[in-house]
């Protein structure tokens, strides 16, 4: 809810729809962990993993926000959060770059805000790499013993629950391929979805910032998400090359 808070010239339908949509959000969230029988959410006790997410998305959707956010009120923003977001645009602006096609095609012809979303882009991407480096470096030096003896499959991995044990590691393995494959296709991904949502939603030839924002967020989010779970799922294989080490219920 806080970008729409924060954001200047938030409509308050915008901010109304905003908090029922946190509302289930928190009450999925909350039904989840509050029973003994899981359904979608992984790694639920493994609470490392789950808080690394969480900062995670928090901070992909804080930093564009504040952004974005000083870009409408007409300030330039100073400080180490535009100097990184530069120094990643230096980066990532290459020819057919599909991060400044996203930040083209979200801000229409509104060349402040295409600045402001590549600045978003840049340094959130940073920021996704450098969480993704340091959870992989974290569990393969076994800084934090992921999925050690005894994991729960069951809990932890509820999707899981139907495959025999004989075959857990080979699919834990074929799913930690999927995650890094799904991961190196959804930033080619973008700027397609950018150009449907920008089609669907735009309004006289603009996209709300806050929609803009989410989109930059979650499009940076689910790169690291499937990047880790990649991660976390061929370390539990690793781990775990005695199948009887798993508990699957």
């Amino acid at each position: 809810m806080l970008p729409a808070f924060l954001l200047f010239g938030v409509s308050q339908s915008s901010i109304e729809f905003t908090r029922i949509l946190a509302t289930i959000v928190s009450i999925f969230v909350m039904y989840e962990y509050g029973f003994s029988s899981p359904s979608l959410i992984e790694f639920r006790f493994a609470a490392p993993y789950n808080r690394i997410r969480f900062l995670l998305l928090s901070v992909l959707v804080l930093a564009p926000t504040f952004l974005v956010g000083y870009t409408l009120a007409g300030a330039n923003m100073v400080g180490f959060l535009p100097t990184i977001a530069d120094k990643g645009i230096a980066l990532l602006d290459f020819t057919y770059s599909p991060f400044m096609v996203v930040a083209e095609t979200l801000s229409g012809e509104n060349e402040s805000l295409q600045a402001a979303f590549a600045q978003a882009i840049a340094f959130n991407t940073i920021i996704m790499f450098a969480c993704i480096t340091s959870f992989c470096v974290a569990i393969y030096l076994n800084l934090w013993r992921f999925g050690g003896s005894g994991f729960n499959m069951w809990q932890n991995m509820p999707t899981y629950k139907s495959y025999e044990t004989k075959t857990l590691q080979e699919r834990l393995m074929n799913s930690a391929f999927a995650s890094l494959l799904i991961a190196c296709l959804i930033p080619l991904l973008g700027p397609t979805v950018a150009e449907v949502i920008f089609v669907n939603f735009a309004e006289s030839g603009q996209l709300a910032p806050i929609i803009s924002i989410w989109c930059i967020a979650f499009w940076s989010f689910f790169q690291g998400v499937f990047f880790m779970r990649a991660a976390a799922l061929a370390k539990i294989a690793i781990n775990h090359s005695d199948k009887s080490d798993l508990v699957t219920a």
